[in-house]
């Protein structure tokens, strides 16, 4: 009996984990709810303002790595935050050279600012 019970209990567990693999596998690969989890996850850059283009609201901000130098266009909206310590500034007050923090998202082929931080 108890030979018996070990074996069903066995045989459940691997049941078990190989629904959760399959689950974790499918989710990955397909899922649209893993899509918009990725897209979510914020990156940041801290660089100088290489230019600004208030036409599409869109900055350029590089950065210099040893011998490589990365740049990042980042989209503004009217939900992106800009300030300068704790004082709110606009759009507007962001100038070319200037040193900034960006926190952004990825949204398919576009970066689009949550926030700025100017220095």
């Amino acid at each position: 009996m108890k030979k018996g019970l070990l074996v069903l209990l066995s045989l459940s567990f691997t049941f078990c984990i190989a629904i959760v693999s399959y689950a974790s596998d499918s989710q990955k690969e397909g899922s649209h709810d893993f899509r918009l989890q990725q897209a979510s996850k914020a990156l940041q850059i801290t660089g100088t303002v290489k230019s600004v283009n208030e036409g599409d609201g869109s900055l350029a901000v590089t950065k210099k790595f040893k011998d490589k130098t990365i740049e990042v266009i980042a989209l503004t909206d009217k939900e992106t935050r800009i300030a300068k310590g704790n004082v709110q500034q606009s759009f507007h007050d962001i100038k070319a050279g200037d040193s900034v923090v960006v926190v952004y998202t990825k949204k398919g082929a576009v970066n689009l600012a949550k926030s700025i931080s100017l220095r």
